[in-house]
């Protein structure tokens, strides 16, 4: 029984103690929070050797050039900022890329301590090579709202950009806006001469950009407007700059049937204005007188009336060295440019002196080459002595010509500019109607052969080669004859009242399958232009030959097939000419007979 108690007891002391443990496991008591463990295992085992700072052992890093105490050191306050340099770096390689927007919205954008007034005429500059006129406008409004003054130099970007447009009819609000910014200069020259008269900021150069604007829209009294309001003297007064775009815009008169008053009163400025230059050149030392001004006022003067060719022809003794054969030598102060020799000759055959075009030619291929020589010869300026030999009277213009276009294939291979020397169409075509002018037959075939490289002695009578030969030449040499040279060479035949070459002349028409310019629609016939006007010559000059030859008969077979193409020529030509004559066309090349008044000469 005793035995039985015990066992009770014992039982029941075990269930309490599992009650207690159970219950303390539901129910724990709240402890402090614990460190990580990494921690209590460093304080109870101290640090690991590569943690200790006093470790022996030193750290390795990836990069060979990384300091970790200079970047300890290192002051966040001295970061490189952007700089106006690299953001202007940055628009321009976005506008040599077309990317105009991008480059805008960049700019805005960026911070206002990278930006400044340079900053900004790179962006304006972009958009005006760009052709984006009425954003590069709107951009140097936002520089001025955004607080940046613009400079000299931010006009002279405005004005050479908007100086670049052709067409003004098109873009005649930019106009309005070139006079606007005229005015925003004006005052702000007048504020740099009040705070400082010697700063290189007052400079009239801007403005040879802005006279060119009004001369492109005929402006010509604003252009005067714009030299008076310019002190006479000191730093800011008109240049050679000025001066030049003044001349040049006197000389760029239209051209046409009604514009002879034009001429004359431009040309009789261009005087004033020369002898108001020669005052101002010896108020001012540093004022020098250059080729490119020379050249402007001489082209400025050659279409004026006796008085203005007069000094035109004197500064061209003065400066220049050239003279008539009448007037004592000259050794002129500047040397001669190919720009320059241009205009003197085209002074020459305007003035109608054309003698001394030719005069003026022998006394350049004398000169050595410092002074401007045969060197700078082309064929442009041989062009224009080629005008003058035509102009001249006499029966050997044709010799003269045909001598002038020999000298220049000769200088092609032997000088020293060869490849500006090569006759072009226009030289052949002068060369041909100096021929046809003088009826001189032997002259049009050997400038026949010269340009289109075939012998023309392959195609007279008694040596017609079914092959005819052309030499090989370098490309560019050998030319196809246009309709303006066949119309003269063929006209040159009928001129010489012989029949052999007038079958000669058809013998070469019809080798170069010229009937095939006559074998067009009536859409290709509507569209009237130069081509198509020499080709109605052409076809005239054509029906006339054929006439001229049918009126001698020959008892030769081959004559008669020869004769039935060219009937078939003759009538093809014919039936052209009808269909142009049913045009009613209103062209005549070289003339204008439309003449622009009132508003419309405005544009």
């Amino acid at each position: 029984m005793l035995r039985t108690s015990n066992n009770l007891e014992r039982l029941h002391a075990s269930t309490l103690r599992r009650y207690a443990t159970v219950a303390k496991q539901l129910n724990p008591a709240p402890q402090d929070p614990q460190l990580p463990r990494y921690l209590r295992r460093q304080a109870k085992f101290g640090p690991s050797p590569s943690q200790n700072p006093s470790s022996s052992s030193p750290k390795v890093y990836r990069s060979r050039h990384y300091d970790p105490k200079a970047e300890k050191n290192k002051d966040k306050s001295t970061l490189k900022l952007l700089d106006p340099y690299t953001l202007s770096s940055r628009l321009k390689k976005l506008c040599d890329a077309n990317q105009i927007d991008s480059a805008v919205q960049t700019l805005k954008n960026s911070p206002g301590d990278a930006q400044n007034t340079q900053v900004w005429n790179t962006i304006i500059w972009g958009c005006l090579k760009a052709k984006r006129f009425a954003l590069s406008y709107q951009l140097y409004i936002d520089m001025k709202r955004r607080g940046f003054s613009p400079s000299t130099r931010t006009f002279q970007t405005m004005f050479t950009g908007l100086s670049k447009i052709e067409n003004w009819s098109t873009h005649t609000k930019q106009l309005g806006n070139a006079r606007s910014l005229y005015d925003s200069f004006q005052r702000h020259m007048n504020s740099v001469r009040k705070h400082d008269p010697t700063s290189p900021e007052l400079t009239a150069k801007p403005l040879a950009s802005y006279i060119k604007i009004l001369g492109d829209n005929n402006l010509y009294q604003e252009i005067f407007d714009v030299y008076h309001a310019l002190p006479d003297e000191g730093q800011g007064s008109a240049e050679e700059f000025v001066y030049t775009a003044m001349f040049q815009a006197l000389a760029s008169t239209p051209t046409g049937m009604n514009a002879t008053p034009i001429h004359h009163q431009n040309a009789a400025d261009a005087k004033v204005l020369w002898n108001m230059m020669k005052k101002a050149l010896k108020k001012s030392p540093s004022f020098q007188v250059d080729v490119y001004l020379v050249t402007a006022a001489i082209a400025a003067l050659s279409r004026g009336k006796t008085s203005e060719v007069d000094l035109a022809f004197a500064i061209v003794s003065e400066y220049f060295g050239l003279t008539a054969p009448d007037d004592p030598p000259s050794k002129g102060t500047i040397p001669l440019s190919l720009q320059s020799l241009d205009a003197i000759f085209k002074l020459c055959n305007a003035s109608g002196r054309h003698a001394l075009c030719i005069t003026f030619l022998q006394q350049v291929k004398r000169r050595p080459a410092e002074q401007g020589g045969e060197e700078i010869l082309d064929h442009g300026h041989l062009n224009e002595v080629l005008k003058a030999r035509l102009a001249l009277p006499g029966p050997d213009t044709a010799s003269s010509c045909l001598e002038t276009i020999e000298w220049m294939l000769k200088k092609e291979i032997l000088g020293k500019n060869g490849y500006k020397l090569r006759p072009n169409l226009i030289s052949y075509n002068l060369a041909m109607t100096a021929c046809w002018r003088d009826a001189y037959w032997r002259s049009a075939t050997r400038i026949f052969d010269l340009m289109t490289g075939y012998h023309s002695h392959d195609f007279m009578d008694g040596s017609v080669s079914s092959q005819p030969r052309r030499d090989a030449r370098s490309p560019g040499r050998n030319l196809d004859p246009p309709a303006e040279i066949l119309c003269s060479l063929v006209r040159t035949a009928l001129a010489s009242r012989s029949r052999a070459n007038v079958r000669q002349s058809l013998r070469i028409i019809d080798y170069l399958q010229v009937k095939k310019l006559f074998l067009l629609d009536d859409v290709e016939v509507s569209r009237v232009t130069v081509k198509s006007y020499f080709t109605s010559k052409l076809a005239s000059a054509i029906v006339d030959a054929v006439k001229f030859v049918s009126e001698v008969e020959s008892k030769s077979p081959a004559y008669h097939q020869e004769m039935e193409r060219w009937k078939k020529i003759a009538n093809a030509a014919a039936q052209y000419e009808k269909m142009m004559e049913a045009e009613e066309s209103d062209f005549i090349p070289t003339m204008v007979k439309h003449w622009p008044q009132g508003e419309e000469a405005k544009l």
